[in-house]
């Protein structure tokens, strides 16, 4: 995208008012003009013909048709993510790991783990709703 152009986007998050707390820094930083924040799981998400940024709590919707090789970028962005989730899961599986680790770290890598499967999930949702794989 050119650098000058500003566009349109949506973000749904499960933090809101946190997001909107930062609205202005967001519009002004990424060249977004309108921005809509609104609770994941809200419809009217135009995502048929648009960019979608799945973030770990949040989707940025940016409509861009043609702007971008959505498929593309969204089968290299599943492939990253499946192999952090093997790399996680093989740590947790690591009975070495789990008995030296302080109980503060097998926990982060747990919520770690548990967030990217949600990512996952929300990329090969996206994906499957393309056409892709």
């Amino acid at each position: 995208m050119e650098p000058s152009r500003w566009t349109e986007a949506q973000i749904y998050t499960e933090d809101k008012p946190t997001i909107e707390s930062h609205s202005t820094a967001i519009s002004t930083l990424a060249r977004v003009q309108p921005l809509t924040i609104s609770e994941r799981g809200e419809g009217g998400r135009g995502k048929d013909k648009a960019l979608v940024l799945v973030l770990s709590n949040a989707e940025v919707v940016l409509p861009m048709v043609g702007m971008v090789d959505q498929i593309g970028r969204l089968n290299k962005e599943i492939e990253a993510c499946r192999a952090e989730v093997s790399r996680l899961e093989a740590r947790l599986k690591d009975s070495s790991f789990l008995a030296k680790a302080p109980t503060s770290v097998v926990e982060r890598e747990r919520g770690k783990l548990a967030k990217l499967k949600d990512k996952l999930e929300r990329l090969e949702q996206r994906l499957s709703q393309l056409g892709g794989e």
